[in-house]
């Protein structure tokens, strides 16, 4: 068993720290939206379920572990950034936690010393009670805070764990029901942080309403009233350190993110400009790229070409590189690179250019067409590669042999022109593309959009409209041929390998892959059952299609371990649901 490397357990105690960390971030929003009904309600489950998971001594070092684990991991990768270069996403996912932790360390401080240094106990009266004492301004200028606070801390976890999800349904098969349910999902990511803000809100506005009622029955200002509830919690001796926080937090934390910002600039400016090396390639090409860039990144900025399916994650090795020379030496590759290099039987001097990030001199010849000339595979297109999630049609004729055998030549092509044009001018419209025609078979994709949702749907809205056209076709065909044609679909989805393939002037798109066998398999099964359309309950599922009265059927697939559960239908035309042409 390889040993893992240090990337890779840093990287897993990342993703771990930052999975309890959210675990306990929607237990504790969905605990403030309580107050939309009660803040006592709010309270009483706070301490029947919420406190009894994190406020005993494992939940306690889970939880401040997490934290501090992440803290440090979070910092540590913007203090050896060597560029600003990202999407959006990455720039949110820095800053949002940075301008977050301003209020939340003062909030963790402030809960530290209450309930651990002095015995105290948090509750919901007494954060509004306290709130509730400030002036109408400060009272504001919390609330607006407070929502900021969750809305950054939210929207940090929710991108880290979407990303997280994604990556292993896709690419690993795990937690496929992400996929399967994305509706679902965005609700809780719209609701959660909703639904706090107003139980927050609430709750304030609530202890304002009672703080009036009951300062009139027990006859005593609103402002002793409150304290009064603050005390009962509180001790008295807490509150000269309680001030010092958020003054020493206001001064401190800033000059800490004025550091980090420095030498992140420091960094990349070093980078840049001091600290680079150059890769040389066969045929003369080199390009200079900062230390610790990997080659695969080195051959894009200097547009040469490289082969990379999986996107540079390490999983496909189509990137692997031959190192010819290098000054010094090079960094030991990571497990997940030896597991993948081992996986395929490379030579000891092979790496993968995603995962090799030499810090000197390095001279690779990239091995996808080790045959070939630089300029050779540089005008190849087959470099296009990428693994997605994409949906696949396929339609075949039934006995078409025996009816060309009855026909002439010019009668049997001219069948399957008609049948093609039906079927293309269907697919076409419904965002799918024609991928080959083998025989009298049609294979389809449907990728077009970047929600596989609305690729299933306008699949089975494809399936849908060629059952129909195809009933049309076949009065045509009694009338001059006096034959009907009988055929069947199969589709699935799932992760495939889409790219230029071929040789020559044969190169076009196409998807390959399992998932891709699968729904071949899935329109052999329309023989078996003998209907029209056979698909996967997946596809089935991300269409969000009526079949509550149908019973999924189990089927062996031959080359895959797992059962697949299907749907069958004897005309494609009955699918249960308005399909309505989907525009991508």
């Amino acid at each position: 068993m390889v040993r893992e490397d240090f990337s890779t357990i840093i990287r897993k105690i990342r993703i771990f720290s930052g999975a309890i960390l959210f675990a306990y971030v929607i237990m504790h929003l969905l605990n403030h939206s309580i107050n939309i009904f009660s803040i006592d309600l709010a309270d009483a489950v706070r301490s029947s379920y919420f406190h009894p998971i994190w406020q005993n001594p494992v939940g306690l070092v889970l939880l401040y572990g997490s934290l501090i684990a992440h803290m440090i991991l979070g910092f540590s990768s913007i203090l050896t950034r060597k560029s600003f270069k990202m999407k959006a996403k990455d720039w949110i996912q820095i800053i949002f936690p940075v301008l977050a932790l301003l209020f939340l360390l003062q909030h963790i401080a402030v809960s530290f010393i209450i309930t651990k240094i002095f015995g105290g106990e948090e509750t919901y009266s007494v954060f509004f009670a306290a709130m509730n004492t400030e002036k109408p301004t400060d009272l504001i200028v919390g609330a607006i805070l407070f929502s900021l606070m969750t809305i950054f801390i939210w929207v940090h976890g929710a991108i880290g764990i979407d990303a997280y999800l994604k990556q292993q349904a896709v690419h690993h098969n795990k937690f496929t029901f992400y996929l399967k349910y994305p509706s679902l999902f965005r609700f809780v990511y719209w609701v959660v942080p909703i639904g706090a803000v107003l139980g927050w809100l609430s709750g304030l506005r609530n202890m304002s309403f009672i703080a009036q009622i009951q300062s009139f029955e027990l006859d005593m200002p609103i402002p002793n009233y409150l304290g009064s509830i603050i005390f009962k919690y509180i001790p008295q001796e807490a509150f000269p350190i309680i001030m010092q926080v958020e003054p020493l937090v206001m001064k401190y934390y800033p000059l800490v993110i004025l550091f980090i910002v420095l030498v992140c600039v420091f960094n990349v400016v070093r980078a840049r400009f001091f600290g680079r090396i150059m890769i040389s390639y066969p045929g003369g090409e080199s390009v200079s790229i900062p230390k610790g860039t990997s080659v695969l990144e080195a051959s894009r900025k200097g547009k040469i070409p490289h082969q990379s399916v999986c996107g540079g994650r390490g999983r496909c090795t189509t990137c692997r590189v031959k190192v010819t020379a290098h000054d010094g030496t090079l960094s030991a590759p990571s497990s997940h690179e030896i597991k993948a290099i081992e996986r395929v039987g490379l030579d000891d001097n092979v790496r993968l250019a995603c995962q090799l990030r030499p810090t000197n001199n390095i001279s690779v010849q990239p091995l996808l067409n080790p045959e070939n000339t630089l300029e050779t595979v540089r005008s190849a297109r087959a470099l296009t590669g990428k693994e997605q999630e994409t949906v696949v049609l396929f339609v075949d004729l039934r006995e078409f042999t025996k009816l060309s055998e009855k026909k002439l030549p010019y009668d049997v092509v001219y069948i399957l022109n008609k049948y093609y044009a039906v079927c293309g001018e269907i697919i076409e419209k419904n965002g799918g593309r024609l991928d080959k025609f083998i025989g009298d078979g049609i294979m389809a994709i449907f990728d077009a959009s970047s929600d596989s949702n609305v690729n299933s749907r306008n699949a089975l809205v494809s399936a849908n409209a060629i059952s129909k056209s195809m009933k049309t076709l076949n009065s045509e065909m009694k009338t001059d041929f006096s034959e009907d044609m009988r055929f069947g679909m199969g589709i699935h989805a799932g992760s495939m390998i889409v790219g230029m393939m071929g040789y020559g002037k044969t190169v076009t798109e196409t998807a390959v892959g399992d998932n891709v066998n699968i729904a071949a398999r899935l329109e052999e099964l329309t023989k078996t059952y003998k209907c029209e359309l056979v698909v996967s309950k997946y596809v089935a599922d991300k269409a969000n299609i009526d079949t509550k009265k149908m019973k999924p059927k189990t089927v062996d697939i031959r080359g895959r371990k797992e059962v697949l559960e299907v749907f069958t239908f004897e005309k494609a035309a009955d699918i249960p649901v308005k399909l309505p042409f989907i525009t991508i």
